[in-house]
C-alpha cells in the first residue's frame, strides 16, 4: 500500500471537459474512431476464473462495450478461460488469491499485477497503440469518452483515475 507521489490537480475546466460535469456532451464512438489519432487504445482486464467476472466480460462482449470497444483488447487470467467463442484469456502463471491489509485494508495484490504487466509487455500487442488501459471486469468503461479526454494529454506518461495511485 502506501501513498503515491503528488500529482498536479486537473483544473475544473478540464474535469468538466472530461465528463465530471454532466453538461459536456461526448462524441459518438464513430466520431472518436474517425479522429482517434493519438488516442488508439489497447485495453486489458484481469479476470478471476471463479466469480462474476467471466459473466460480466461475456455480457460486455455481447453488447460490444467496455474493453471490447477498444482498438484491441486482451483478457488475462491464471488459467485457460474462455469468455465466449473465439475470446479466451491469456494465461499468467500466478496465484490470484491474496491477503488484505495495509493502511487501507485493500487487496495486497501488487505481485499479481506485476506478473500481469510482465505478460502484457511480453505479448507486445500494446506497441501498436498510443495508450494502454487496464480495466477491471466490473468497471463501467466508455472508450469513446476516454479518447475525448486523451486528446488533451498527448505525450503524457500516464493518467490515473484513482486517488491512491
Amino acid at each position: 500500500s502506501g501513498m503515491p507521489p503528488p500529482r498536479p490537480a486537473l483544473p475544473l475546466e478540464k474535469q468538466q471537459e472530461a465528463g465530471a460535469g454532466l453538461a459536456t456532451p461526448f462524441p459518438s464512438e464513430a466520431g472518436a474512431a474517425e479522429g482517434s489519432l493519438g488516442t488508439e487504445l489497447f485495453c486489458f482486464s484481469l479476470a478471476a476464473p471463479r466469480g462474476a467476472e467471466r459473466g460480466l466480460l461475456r455480457m460486455q462482449h455481447s453488447l460490444g462495450t467496455g474493453i471490447f470497444k477498444c482498438d484491441r483488447f486482451a483478457i488475462y487470467s491464471n488459467t485457460t478461460l474462455e469468455i465466449t467463442q473465439g475470446v479466451s484469456a491469456r494465461v499468467v502463471d500466478i496465484d490470484l488469491s491474496c491477503p488484505r491489509g495495509g493502511d487501507s485494508y485493500t487487496a495486497l495484490n501488487s505481485w499479481v499485477f506485476i506478473a500481469v504487466w510482465k505478460k502484457v509487455i511480453d505479448d507486445g500487442w500494446y506497441k501498436e497503440y498510443t495508450w494502454i488501459v487496464k480495466v477491471d471486469p466490473d468497471a463501467v468503461f466508455f472508450p469513446d469518452r476516454l479518447r475525448h479526454v486523451l486528446r488533451d494529454h498527448a505525450g503524457a506518461g500516464y493518467l490515473s483515475n484513482c486517488a491512491f495511485g
